[in-house]
């Protein structure tokens, strides 16, 4: 701890940015794991489809159970007027706009690794401006006198790249986690888009048969 306040005043604000990184990527953490977004309830019902019973069902239980994933599928079965073609697109959007939610936290670690960088770099151009006023006071030949303060100008640059690391790390892996789960979420929305067509095309063929 000595050593990270020996970096100035500017190493505050970098440790901060520290504890709400580390604060977002928990959160993310939990958030953002499979089971909680990819319901396995709502899959067995999908999978079980076998008649329009079933679809009121499914959307019985996403009214129940809320998530970006109730909400695509409610998409998919809503909207009975527009065509085949139309309610993929609409699924896509859907599913733009459940990303967004999924990725509020994100913005948050994608500043942190733009600026700790910048105020670490700041930080040791302050030690330097004070590393150059001490040897305008006693010269180059007292080197003791100013490499220390060259030493404590360096730590925030340490510091501010020791936090945007992971951060990035961090950023880039939930960017493509949410991806993956919204691409997920589709594929079984289109799944179930196939399975509704497909009963009703079936009823369609029992009623002209009669």
């Amino acid at each position: 701890m000595e050593w990270l306040m020996g970096g100035g005043p500017i190493m505050i604000p970098i440790l901060i940015c520290s504890v709400i990184a580390l604060a977002v990527v928990m959160e993310r953490i939990v958030s953002l794991r499979r089971s909680c977004i990819m319901r396995p309830e709502l899959i067995e019902v999908i999978d079980a489809i076998r008649g329009p019973e079933d679809i009121q069902v499914i959307y019985n239980r996403c009214n129940v159970i809320k998530g970006p994933f109730s909400n695509i599928i409610k998409r998919a079965i809503s909207n009975a007027h527009l065509s085949r073609e139309e309610k993929v697109l609409d699924i896509q959007a859907t599913g733009r706009q459940e990303a967004r939610v999924l990725e509020r936290m994100l913005v948050v670690l994608e500043i942190i690794t733009a600026i700790t960088p910048l105020l670490g770099l700041l930080g040791t151009v302050l030690g330097m401006s004070q590393v150059f006023d001490v040897i305008s006071e006693v010269g180059l030949g007292q080197t003791k006198a100013f490499s220390g303060g060259i030493a404590q100008a360096l730590r925030t640059t340490i510091v501010g790249l020791g936090v945007a690391i992971p951060s990035l790390i961090a950023y880039s892996s939930f960017d493509r986690k949410v991806d993956n789960l919204i691409l997920e979420m589709e594929k079984y929305s289109m799944l179930l888009l196939n399975k509704i067509y497909s009963v009703e095309k079936d009823e369609e063929a029992i009623s002209s048969r009669d």
